[in-house]
């Protein structure tokens, strides 16, 4: 399958339910959340390292990353500065990138939401950033204690946002449907009047009362 399609099929599948049918699938932090919602991201990764309160290698990514590409950025957690805002966002569409996905901060909050440009982001911060250190551009990187590769697949909905190794997408895939398909037949018993102590077998877990 080629990278187009397989980001598409995955893009189907909620991120909970990649996260559960695999793992393979990694989750970063919750603290990397929407930015608005609802939202829906699915892309490659183009990674970047940014310098401490500079946003220079942000705009080199604008620049040399492929369309379709997801801009992943690391901050250090650094939210007591915006790197991201109108114009960066407006620059990104117009390259065709896919959405950005940052442990930092960013700003117009409201442009990018008009935009329906899709941000998962630790924080918004009106300060401005220096434009002076280049940082990494399209190189491995830290977010957390999650290590991102250039081509990684990554996707973000409402819930947050996985990673999944593009040489493990394929399994995966194949994984989700299986792990979908069993979820949807849960709702079907659910909704048919089925108990979830029943579904998920558990009456005999209930701790006895002591006397």
């Amino acid at each position: 399958m080629n990278e187009v399609n397989l980001v598409a099929e995955l893009g189907k599948f909620g991120t909970p339910t990649l996260a559960e049918a695999s793992p393979e699938v990694v989750a970063l932090s919750p603290t990397i959340a929407p930015l608005f919602r609802p939202i829906q991201l699915a892309g490659v990764v183009y990674p970047i390292q940014l310098g401490p309160q500079d946003n220079l290698a942000a705009h080199f990514a604008v620049a040399e990353a492929s369309s379709g590409s997801v801009l992943v950025i690391a901050t250090g957690r650094e939210t007591r500065v915006g790197f991201w805002g109108e114009v960066l966002t407006e620059a990104a569409l117009a390259r065709g990138i896919r959405g950005l996905v940052t442990d930092g901060a960013v700003r117009d909050v409201r442009a990018i939401r008009d935009r329906s440009f899709p941000v998962f982001c630790s924080g918004v911060a009106i300060p401005g950033t220096a434009k002076n250190s280049t940082g990494l551009s399209n190189e491995p990187i830290t977010m957390g204690d999650v290590m991102i590769r250039p081509g990684d697949l990554i996707l973000g909905d409402d819930d947050g946002v996985v990673v999944v190794r593009r040489d493990a997408a394929v399994g995966v895939l194949e994984k989700a449907k299986a792990r979908s398909a069993k979820e949807i037949a849960f709702i079907k018993r659910l909704r048919d009047g089925e108990l979830t102590i029943d579904l998920f077998d558990l009456r005999g877990k209930r701790a006895t009362k002591s006397r």
